[in-house]
């Protein structure tokens, strides 16, 4: 009973607070309008990502979003590359076959993104001054998923072994279907 009773009483006081933060502010909640937010989920021809950072100075700041946008993107790439990889392997014929493409996909998979990081596209940016002092920054960033897929496919050209049979447009064929369906929910 004492138990039920302490129960009612912490329930009833945690609805005060929340009544008095209402009365305060005059809200219950209120919708944030997040920036860069249209420029930062992926389609049929883009990766996309947003990031954001705040820092004293404006500079790093900055340089902090573009960053976060980059890890982003990296961690949509990472996961496309993996299944394509997967996926592509499975459907080849014979485990050798597959066994050689997945050891050129993760051999050059590191430099093939950071290359692609280095050369996204930066689609938006916004800078804020908070009350605090602190910068704050929001930028977007994205990379073609075509392009990505011919250096891909590139890279298995150039690194073919011997009985290697790799068939560049079915392989463009069938990543370009996949990234197609990758697309982030808005």
């Amino acid at each position: 009973m004492k138990k039920i009773l302490l129960s009612m009483l912490v329930v009833a006081l945690c609805a005060s607070c929340a009544t008095k933060k209402i009365e305060k502010y005059g809200y219950a909640r209120v919708e944030l309008e997040v920036p860069c937010s249209k420029e930062g989920f992926d389609d049929a021809e883009y990766f996309r990502g947003t990031g954001t950072a705040s820092a004293i100075n404006q500079q790093n700041a900055r340089r902090a979003a573009l960053e976060n946008a980059k890890s982003m993107v990296h961690e949509k790439l990472g996961g496309f590359v993996a299944g394509l990889t997967s996926d592509y392997s499975n459907n080849m014929r014979g485990a050798a076959q597959a066994s050689d493409v997945e050891g050129v996909f993760e051999s050059e998979f590191e430099t093939l993104i950071e290359k692609h990081l280095n050369d996204a596209q930066q689609i938006c940016e916004k800078g804020f001054m908070l009350k605090d002092g602190l910068f704050e920054y929001w930028i977007s960033i994205e990379i073609p998923k075509k392009q990505l897929i011919e250096d891909i496919a590139q890279q298995l050209d150039e690194n073919q072994k011997e009985g290697v049979k790799f068939n560049r447009d079915e392989f463009r064929k069938y990543a370009e279907k996949k990234a197609a369906e990758m697309k982030s929910a808005q």
